[in-house]
């Protein structure tokens, strides 16, 4: 069944945004993307993820080339989750973490959640920008979060109007 479509964009320079479900065969350049957004997921727990909730792990591709990941999941049947979320440093700025968490946020909807959450490094102030443009507010801080002692804010975004 997968992999899935989800969005498909022309970005401001002309290359051709797809959104689509991880596969087995992206897990290197994952990696890669991770290891350079300082982000802590292995392959193994990436794999594990994918095992288990398969639907919520989302790549975007550029002209064919994985560039970009999201990991959404459910944290209570309440709220959803960004486990993960990079872009290549050479794409970044163009608009595809916005796609890739809109994409996640619409994901996560559709399996009930009525908000998400994640954690972002302290010091990540243009990540802290984004999710805040995106309509997330700072509702905790948690010191030494991360393997390097780094601390973590905790952003939360609600997913429904309150008219909904």
């Amino acid at each position: 069944m997968l992999p899935k479509v989800f969005a498909v964009k022309v970005l401001r320079g002309g290359e051709l945004l797809r959104i689509r479900n991880f596969e087995l065969k992206d897990l290197d350049r994952v990696m890669k993307i991770s290891r350079e957004g300082n982000l802590e997921g292995t392959s193994a727990i990436y794999l594990e993820i994918y095992r288990t909730c398969p639907e919520g792990f989302l790549v975007a591709e550029v002209d064919g080339v994985v560039v970009g990941f999201v990991v959404a999941l459910l944290s209570t049947p309440e709220e959803g989750r960004i486990f993960a979320i990079a872009v290549d440093r050479d794409f970044r700025r163009r608009g595809i973490a916005t796609e890739l968490l809109n994409v996640a946020f619409d994901l996560i909807k559709s399996w009930g959640a009525r908000s998400v959450r994640l954690e972002v490094r302290v010091n990540n102030h243009a990540a802290r920008r984004l999710y805040r443009k995106l309509g997330f507010v700072d509702f905790g801080y948690i010191p030494a979060y991360y393997s390097d002692g780094e601390a973590a804010v905790l952003m939360r975004k609600p997913l429904f109007d309150m008219a909904e």
